[in-house]
This record gives C-alpha cells, sequence and structure tokens, in this order.
C-alpha cells in the first residue's frame, strides 16, 4: 500500500518538475543546420548579415543549431528561392519584399517610387505598425524574421550620366521582375527590360541593357563599375530586405527553437544596417577611385523625376488596399 501511495505521488508530481526544471522535451534545442541562400557575394551588406545572424544563431542555441550561408545566388535567384521556402528544400533567405508583388500585390507599396526621403524615416516605418502589417500578409509557406537594410536604389548606365529626368530618354534598363517597376523605368522614357539578378552582369557586358539600378554597395561587391561607368544618385526607390524562413521549416521547430531564430535576426537588424550604411560611403569612394563617374541629383531634378511618374504611383495606389495606404502615409508622416 505504501509504494502504491509513493508511486501515485511521483506520477502526480512528474510534469510538475519538468515544468520547474525547463527540460520538457518540447521545449529541448536540437542539432539542426538551415540553409540561407542569398543573391549577394559573401563580402556584401548581405553577407555580414547572414554570418553574424549564424554567429546568433550558434551562440544563442550552444551550438547546436547551425545556419550555412549559400552566397551569389548559388542555389537560385530571388524567386526561385521563394519557391524552394515554400517546398521546404531550403530554410531561410533575405530579398526585398518588392519582389513578393506577383504572390500579393499589396507589397507592391514597397517599390512606389520616392515613397521614403530617408533611412531613418524607413526604419522607423519598417520597424513599427506598417512593417508588421506586411510581415503578417507574407505568402503562404514563408515566415518574417525581422527587416534588414539594402539601400536606396541608384541608376547606373554605360552611356552617359544622368542628372535630370530627360537623361533617362532611350536607355535600355535592366528592371526587377515587378510590373511597378517596369512602368517606373518606362514613365521615365527608357526602355524597361525585367530579368533576374544573377542574369544581370552578362547583359550589361554584352550590352543587352544599358544599365540597372541597385543599391551602391551590390553595385559594387558585383563589380558592376567593370561595365558601367556612370552611378547617379537617383535614391529613387528604398529596399529593406526582409528575412524569411520557410512555413515548413518554422513548424518544425519547437517554440524555443523559433525564438532563437526570432531574436538572432532582430539582434542582427541594427549591425547589419549599419555596416551597410557605412559599405555604402565606402563604396563611392572607391568607385569614383576606380573611374566610375557619380553625379549628384539636386533636389529639383529629383523633383522633376517624382513628376513624371506621378501618374505609375496613383496608378498602383489605387490598386492597394486603402487601409494599408493610409498605415503607411500615417507612419511616414510619424517619422518626419
Amino acid at each position: 500500500m505504501k509504494k502504491w501511495i509513493q508511486h501515485v505521488l511521483l506520477a502526480a508530481a512528474a510534469p510538475a518538475l519538468m515544468a520547474w526544471s525547463g527540460v520538457g522535451h518540447a521545449e529541448e534545442v536540437r542539432a539542426r543546420t538551415f540553409k540561407f541562400a542569398y543573391v549577394q557575394p559573401k563580402d556584401s551588406h548581405m553577407g555580414h548579415g547572414v554570418e553574424r545572424f549564424a554567429e546568433l544563431v550558434a551562440e544563442k542555441s550552444g551550438g547546436k543549431m547551425k545556419v550555412r550561408g549559400y552566397p551569389g545566388g548559388s542555389l537560385g535567384g530571388d524567386l526561385q528561392t521563394v519557391s524552394a521556402l515554400q517546398g521546404g528544400t531550403v530554410e531561410l533567405t533575405t530579398l526585398p519584399p518588392g519582389l513578393l508583388v506577383g504572390m500579393d500585390k499589396q507589397f507592391g507599396i514597397f517599390d512606389l517610387p520616392f515613397l521614403f526621403d530617408n533611412a531613418a524615416q524607413a526604419d522607423a516605418v519598417l520597424d513599427g505598425p506598417a512593417g508588421q502589417t506586411m510581415m503578417q500578409r507574407l505568402p503562404k509557406g514563408l515566415i518574417g524574421l525581422a527587416y534588414w537594410d539594402h539601400g536606396f536604389r541608384n541608376v547606373s548606365n554605360s552611356r552617359h550620366p544622368i542628372a535630370s529626368a530627360d537623361d533617362f530618354n532611350g536607355l535600355k534598363l535592366r528592371s526587377l521582375q515587378a510590373p511597378l517597376m517596369i512602368d517606373t523605368f518606362n514613365a521615365l522614357g527608357a526602355n524597361a527590360i525585367a530579368m533576374s539578378f544573377t542574369e544581370l552582369f552578362t547583359a550589361m557586358e554584352t550590352r543587352a541593357v544599358d544599365g540597372q539600378d541597385n543599391p551602391i554597395v551590390a553595385f559594387e561587391t558585383n563589380n558592376f563599375g567593370e561595365v558601367q561607368k556612370h552611378l547617379s544618385h537617383t535614391r529613387h526607390v528604398y529596399n529593406p530586405l526582409v528575412v524569411l524562413m520557410s512555413e515548413r521549416a518554422w513548424d518544425r521547430l519547437n517554440d524555443a527553437e523559433r525564438t532563437i531564430l526570432r531574436q538572432a535576426a532582430e539582434e542582427t537588424r541594427a549591425e547589419q544596417r549599419k555596416v551597410s550604411r557605412e559599405m555604402e560611403v565606402q563604396a563611392i569612394e572607391r568607385l569614383q577611385r576606380q573611374g566610375v563617374v557619380v553625379t549628384d541629383i539636386t533636389p529639383e531634378a529629383r523633383a522633376g523625376m517624382r513628376d513624371k511618374v506621378q501618374a505609375v504611383t496613383d496608378k498602383y495606389v489605387r490598386e492597394l488596399d486603402p487601409q494599408l495606404v493610409a498605415t503607411f502615409k500615417t507612419a511616414i508622416a510619424g517619422a518626419n
């Protein structure tokens, strides 16, 4: 009888003891390796973010969870990688969220021309309710962890400096595979040609296109200065990076493992942004020494560009959820 009572008491106490000790099986951090694919080189601002993220994941998991980076589009272009995340064959990536517009047109809000005036304004909006609203509406199969920095997009070309809207006339410019970006370049007078990032260098080298637009760090780390001699500070679109995880992979994780990944992505954010923006300043100096002609755009010239694409902006705003547009407008006004 005495042994039976002891057995019952121990059985009743077991759940409480496990909860107190924190060793319940559901919360154990297990050995895992995650593939993190991205299109920029390892020594880019993306690469720095991925490496720091990997360090934090290893640190927080006691070395059990490992992140292996796959730079340079080695696992495919951005949209191919998104499909791989949805299929569960790749776990992580980071890319400009505007590229998701083909899955949900509301993501076109990120590519509206001249939406943000500066990086501090963009950070405040993305880290607040507006940015979180977009995280919550990510396409099926994707989980958002944080926003990092890609930078303002600037136009380069191999033919002549761009100092005003008229200088776009007749240029063949590679565009992101997004209708808004295509229409923006066409409205400026260029001929937009959509293609993936992994095809771009060869297209410029063979003169299939005259130019492109990308953040300056991406321009330098991909050696675009070898085939593009004119770079203009158009700053027409700000590109954040959204850190995405495969929902299939996410569903296999317990809460402790999910917390490690989310915290690591968020803690990487401030450092990655700082490094990315420092790299831009340094890149401009190096590019100028290499002979790339860097052209500043006056406020008047930028206003002229904005006026020329206003009809495009109006067209795409009408296609967006009015409540979403209002949320972004309020956030931008509050960040000024």
